[in-house]
């Protein structure tokens, strides 16, 4: 019987007995789990949706599969996971291993083929379900730094199969050393006010009382009230400063808020910036978590049953709140407060701007520009100021989560058709200016953006540049593995490239971090010695590049 058809016999048989089948899962690296990154820790756009096992700053650490099933979906992309395998496994979970640098052979094999059929680095293929069966503990790729990773690391998942929601890896015992404390910095006391809209803030310095209990001085509100903190969790092997696991409020004895992160639903990420104070954040660069749920949030790992996490404090009365931090290894450190019932003066203040309904649809006409603010761009309602200049328009201030995109246009008045084609709105700051996506309609410039700045039209004239790095012109190369280029842009950004030898498509691996194309010589055979190699390197303004030059190899 054929063996790849007796294992996917065995890989169907062990699924129809689910019931029966206790999974075993094994480390995905041969080393003591150090985490850079913990399960739904905020990151800027996004709930972390596993955890990140530093490699000792190292590339190349083979990464296992830590559980029998098979290859499902293999992805490469320049940005997001880079070289990413998803690989199903009978109790109908799915992990998934993130920033390779490299597939093990067989995996290669397969992915390599498909590129070259698209003729594309960037490629993503679903195998059949007999294609590419793995078993515990089997290589199937070495760790790398591809995609958006800032640093050599394996992100690793484990999702429901069926709903792909990530779950939290350590569900699954892989053994993470931690005997230590989730450490709190700050603690911020939040006044709810105009529905939810604003939240008047007051912070408090947290005293140490012992190794696990933190105090504040007694604070005087009154209304309703929610609590947040600037907080960190470490591991005992690493000393990033990572998410924390659970959270739980009690006021007077009576439970008001928690959370816990087992499961998210990556529809979680769309709310992210509502979990904290936003416009802190972009002021002074540090999260407040917020220990409640505002209103134009739906979170899955929240308790729908339980209240907001707002408490009502009457004035006269006083209120014990006790607040319980964890990692997932139980390590929980306590804030215990007292909040007094005072009555605060209502100051009403100035308009700021614009009022901003998310309601409603707006536009606002500057001749010959124009800002489109459909209706649902915002989860509240905010003040704008819009401030057009002779350069172009200032929107702001930068301190509103959005819920969807606003739309800018700017009709350019330049003569010269050439700069027209080639220009585009782009977002200024200080002295640096930064591409935007650009549609271009016989010079009407139109972005969509989710962030606010200052707009003006820019125009990027100058193609791109590509640099031979370890070879040149006439060169043999025989004893060469691969041919490495340079690419580089200096505006717009790169959108593309394509590479040929003596006519014939070739795999360059784009790392787009290092500005770095590689082509590995063993993918192909060529049968003449004399080789010209041609590349076509295209920025987002269209604006192209060719590099021709010949060498030699047997």
């Amino acid at each position: 019987m054929n063996f790849h058809f007796l294992s996917l016999l065995i890989f169907l048989l062990s699924i129809k007995i689910i019931g029966q089948y206790n999974p075993t899962y094994e480390n995905p690296l041969d080393i003591p789990l150090a985490l850079s990154g913990t399960f739904a820790e905020i990151r800027s756009s996004h709930f972390h949706a596993g955890i990140d096992i530093k490699t000792k700053g190292k590339q190349g650490l083979p990464v296992k599969a830590v559980s029998n099933g098979r290859v499902s979906r293999i992805r490469i992309a320049t940005s997001g996971y880079g070289k990413a395998i998803y690989i199903d496994h009978p109790d109908f979970k799915t992990s998934v291993y993130a920033h390779l640098k490299k597939f093990s052979s067989k995996i290669e094999k397969y992915i390599k083929a498909a590129q070259y059929e698209k003729e594309s680095y960037i490629v993503q293929k679903f195998p059949r379900k007999d294609a590419l069966l793995v078993e515990i503990g089997e290589v199937i790729g070495y760790s790398g730094n591809t995609g958006d990773s800032f640093g050599p690391h394996l992100h690793f998942e484990i999702r429901d199969s069926k709903n792909q929601h990530p779950l939290n890896p350590l569900l699954f015992d892989f053994n993470v050393k931690d005997n230590l404390r989730p450490q709190l910095q700050r603690f911020f006391l939040f006044n709810e006010d105009r529905n939810d809209v604003i939240f008047k803030t007051k912070s408090a310095n947290l005293e140490r009382v012992n190794d696990s209990v933190y105090k504040t001085p007694i604070l005087y509100a009154s209304g309703r009230l929610g609590v947040g903190i600037q907080m960190f969790d470490r591991q005992d092997l690493s000393y990033n400063k990572n998410g924390i696991y659970s959270m739980v409020v009690n006021v007077n004895g009576k439970l008001t808020f928690k959370y816990k992160f087992d499961e998210i639903d990556f529809n979680d990420s769309k709310y992210i910036n509502l979990i904290i104070d936003y416009k802190n954040f972009k002021e002074n660069q540090y999260r407040i978590q917020k220990l409640f749920r505002p209103k134009t949030a739906k979170f899955s790992f929240m308790d729908n049953a339980l209240e907001r996490g707002f408490f009502n404090v009457e004035e006269g009365k006083s209120y014990q709140v006790l607040i319980e931090v964890s990692d997932y290894s139980g390590n929980t450190s306590y804030v215990e407060m007292y909040v007094v019932g005072q009555k605060e003066e209502k100051k009403i203040e100035p308009a700021k701007g614009i009022n901003i309904n998310p309601e409603l649809d707006y536009i606002f006409e500057f001749h010959p520009n124009e800002i489109y603010i459909p209706k649902n761009t915002f989860f509240n309602p905010i003040q704008l100021k819009i401030q057009p200049h002779s350069d172009g328009i200032k929107i702001g201030p930068d301190i509103h989560p959005f819920k969807g995109a606003f739309e800018l246009s700017f009709t350019t008045e330049l003569r010269d058709s050439l700069k027209i084609k080639k220009s585009f709105i782009a977002l200024k700051e200080k002295d640096n200016l930064t591409y935007l996506p650009t549609e271009n309609k016989n010079g009407k410039l139109t972005v969509k953006s989710k962030k606010f700045g200052d707009f003006v039209i820019a125009s990027d004239l100058t193609p791109p540049s590509i640099k031979s790095v370890n070879f040149r012109k006439d060169q043999w190369l025989s004893g060469f593995k691969f041919l490495k280029l340079k690419i580089d842009d200096d505006f717009s950004g790169i959108k593309s490239y394509r590479g040929a030898i003596n006519g014939k498509w070739i795999l360059f691996e784009y790392e787009p971090k290092q500005k770095l194309l590689t082509y590995d010589f063993s993918d192909l055979a060529f049968e003449t010695e004399k080789h010209e190699l041609e590349i076509v390197v295209e920025d987002n303004m269209g604006n192209k590049t060719l590099f021709k030059t010949l060498f030699f190899r047997k």
